[in-house]
């Protein structure tokens, strides 16, 4: 996946308000490492579908 679909969805987590301690924990990746892979290049799909989820629980 590219990093802008990346970069959209944590923008959207910050809108909603979700922790970054709850995004690590439904994710199982650090948001360190996510704030990385959205500036870097391609992200594992695993992660962006993790990321889709949690957005939608909340």
């Amino acid at each position: 996946m590219e990093s802008k679909e990346l970069i959209e969805l944590m923008e959207k987590i910050e809108e909603k308000g979700i922790p970054p301690e709850k995004v690590e924990e439904e994710a199982k990746i650090s948001y360190d490492l996510l704030r990385l892979y959205a500036k870097s290049g391609p992200v594992p799909v695993t992660i962006v579908n993790s990321l889709k989820k949690l957005i939608e629980a909340q």
